[in-house]
Parts: C-alpha cells; sequence; structure tokens
C-alpha cells in the first residue's frame, strides 16, 4: 500500500514562516536620498531655524522682511506620513486583510502581499501629500516658487516616498 499526501501542509509552513520573518518598512530611505530625508523630517514634524545675518539678508533679498527681534523662523508641522497613515489606516487594514485571505489559501506569494501593500500604502501617502493645504505656506513663499501647495514643488519630496520589503 502506497500513501499519497495531498496536503499543503509543508507549502503553508513555508508561507507562515515568510510571513513571520519579513516585515514591509514605507518611507523616505537615507541611503536613496540624505537630503530628501532631511527635508522630509522638516516638514513631517517642524522645526524652529535660528535666524542669522546671512539668512536675514537672504530673505529681506527676497522680499521677506524679518522684525529686527526676531531670533527663530518656524517651519510648521505638515505631517504628511503620519497623517496620511492614519487617514487612510482603516482602508489599509481592509486592504491587508483581503491580500492575506489569499496569502494564507496560497494563492498569493509572500512577497508578492507585501510588494502590492507597499505599493497601496505609497500611494496613499503620495495623494495625501499632494492634497495636504494645511497650514499654509507664507504669502512670500507662493510668491517665490508660484504655487500654494506647501509640500509640492519640483515633486521630489513626493516620488521620494518609498517601500521596502525587509526579511527580519
Amino acid at each position: 500500500m502506497k500513501v499519497h499526501d495531498e496536503t499543503k501542509v509543508p507549502e503553508f509552513l513555508a508561507m507562515l514562516d515568510e510571513l513571520l520573518n519579513t516585515q514591509l518598512e514605507i518611507g523616505i530611505f537615507g541611503e536613496d536620498d540624505s537630503e530628501m530625508v532631511m527635508i522630509a523630517s522638516v516638514h513631517e514634524f517642524g522645526v524652529d531655524i535660528k535666524v542669522t545675518n546671512k539668512m536675514r539678508g537672504y530673505l529681506h533679498s527676497i522680499g521677506i522682511h524679518l522684525n529686527p527681534n526676531t531670533k527663530t523662523i518656524k517651519i510648521p508641522e505638515r505631517s504628511f506620513m503620519r497623517a496620511g497613515y492614519d487617514k487612510e489606516k482603516e482602508n489599509i487594514i481592509r486592504q491587508s486583510e483581503k491580500l492575506l485571505e489569499k496569502v494564507l489559501k496560497l494563492e498569493l506569494p509572500v512577497k508578492v502581499f507585501f510588494e502590492t501593500l507597499g505599493e497601496l500604502i505609497v500611494g496613499m501617502i503620495q495623494k495625501y501629500l499632494t492634497d495636504l493645504s494645511s497650514p499654509p505656506l507664507h504669502p512670500a513663499t507662493i510668491k517665490n516658487k508660484g504655487s500654494s501647495n506647501p509640500l509640492i514643488d519640483t515633486g521630489h519630496l513626493r516620488e521620494s516616498i518609498t517601500y521596502k520589503v525587509v526579511k527580519k
């Protein structure tokens, strides 16, 4: 008598191991563009910048005349990563559950699950960044850049948002 096992237990266990030992990272990564990480950080968290004489002169030359007593300039927080994720969290969970069901049925490879989810989340955050309008830019900034969108100038920040599928 010969027994033929048609279960998919080995494949299922391998899938579970891969699923449990893989993670998805979303963001702007230093190894890709460290300057863009700094710019993203300034916008995500805001920053107070100490006014130097050189900065005061530059700002004056572009039409921003600071009060002589101004010691710092505040770049306000314009969170796009955290706020974008928070806005879409429920949608991300729903999409994740749909995809994960396919993974657990062995219909979708784990790698494809994470890549699909990464593309989805990146797209949602990019849309949030594009639509963000508050807090508004200073009128002189709008005049100099020709746009009132606080986080879109060249599009480089938006396009720098990406994902990584990482093995633990």
